[in-house]
């Protein structure tokens, strides 16, 4: 059986992800495509447009065969940590044979090499990054001269897809990749403008500036730069940049441009900013990370009827709870290993409640929430 993976944010779906799927399909000869999804939260530091349930039933719909969830501590942090989290969530289903990945290049065999280059050279690299920094460059630009210097590739999905193949290099796993040169089309960033501007008041499209009194309130029960430094991200420098900047607090947004420095870009800070509202701190990073390798668990979001053989394969095959029923879930994890969960269940009910002030409807908690199955055709692709 040849499984294929991919690791996605669909924030939202957009031709790009169209053509991914049905490109990953054909050139790996897959029998099933499955997904890694970033669940209500991703990596730039904000809530997804739309739920993970929605995102999951376009992905069916476009080709997929499964959607499974990756872990709120990985999906919401930095690119190694995003990166080491899906490529462990592969790894663990026991089924996947490849992976495959937008890029704006599609030469993997370049790719590896600089993956390579970069687990080999790495001390050199973070070296070339700090003396760019004393040299009084900002993070951004020193960041890409140490990349430069090391002939490493500079743009943002070849840079991505670079992490992917390290944690596999890393990992020693069996997994082939594949980069997948990217198709012009309408990107996520314009998407999503386009939609929050023009989003009326019943409509379930959420954004960072929905979530500014929450983030507000965080912030103040924080009080301390001390009680800051125990948020994943936040360094004493930043947390002090933030108490300074706190007494002219309007907006989510607004606030991550006031905190903003040369040396701290937007998504960092508002990734920062995130993890202080939903309690993510380093401490419980470390424990997912150390012990858990970032996948304790894999939950499924949706799946095609047509891929029961896949379902019960990795039934069978899997390296970790696969959590088809979240009720058995303090059954079969470890106490510490559930309140990791728990955080996560915790947060996209946090999400839906906010939904739910758009729409109306009435939040469902995730306990409550039944696994998407569609029985329908696939688009023609």
């Amino acid at each position: 059986m040849r499984v294929t993976g991919i690791i996605a944010e669909c924030n939202p779906l957009h031709e790009g992800h169209r053509y991914l799927i049905k490109e990953a399909r054909e050139k790996t000869c897959a029998d099933y495509i499955v997904i890694a999804l970033s669940g209500d939260y991703v990596q730039r530091g904000a809530p997804s447009i739309l739920s993970r349930e929605a995102r999951t039933e376009a992905l069916l719909s476009a080709g997929a065969d499964l959607v499974v969830e990756l872990p709120l501590y990985a999906a919401c942090s930095g690119a190694d940590y995003f990166a080491r989290g899906a490529v462990a969530l592969m790894e663990n289903l026991g089924v996947v044979t490849d992976l495959a990945f937008g890029s704006e290049t599609g030469d993997t065999d370049s790719l590896m090499e600089a993956s390579r280059r970069l687990n080999d050279e790495s001390d050199q690299f973070r070296a070339a990054l700090r003396d760019g920094l004393r040299e009084g460059l900002s993070y951004p630009s020193a960041r890409a001269a140490a990349m430069e210097d090391a002939d490493l590739p500079a743009t943002p999905n070849d840079l991505l897809g670079t992490e992917y193949l390290r944690a596999l290099l890393r990992s020693g796993s069996t997994i082939r990749p594949l980069a997948i040169r990217r198709t012009k089309c309408a990107g996520a960033t314009q998407i999503r403008s386009e939609i929050i501007t023009s989003r009326q008041k019943s409509d379930p499209f959420l954004c960072r500036d929905d979530f500014s009194d929450l983030l507000l309130h965080a912030l103040y029960s924080a009080g301390s730069p001390e009680t800051l430094t125990g948020y994943l991200d936040v360094s004493p420098d930043l947390a002090a940049r933030i108490l300074k900047e706190l007494p002219g607090f309007t907006t989510y947004s607004d606030f991550c441009k006031a905190v903003k420095t040369r040396n701290y870009t937007y998504t960092r800070i508002s990734r920062a900013l995130l993890h202080i509202l939903l309690g993510i701190t380093s401490e419980t990073m470390q424990y997912f990370d150390t012990e858990h390798n970032l996948c304790g668990w894999i939950r499924p979001i949706g799946f095609r009827r047509e891929a029961a053989p896949l379902i019960r394969s990795i039934t069978a095959s899997c390296d970790v709870p696969f959590l088809d029923k979240l009720s058995r879930a303090r059954d079969v994890m470890p106490d510490q290993l559930y309140e990791v969960l728990r955080e996560e269940l915790q947060a996209e009910f946090l999400y839906d409640l906010m939904a739910a002030r758009r729409t109306g409807a009435r939040a469902v908690p995730a306990l409550s929430k039944p696994i998407l199955i569609k029985d329908s055709h696939r688009e023609n692709l």
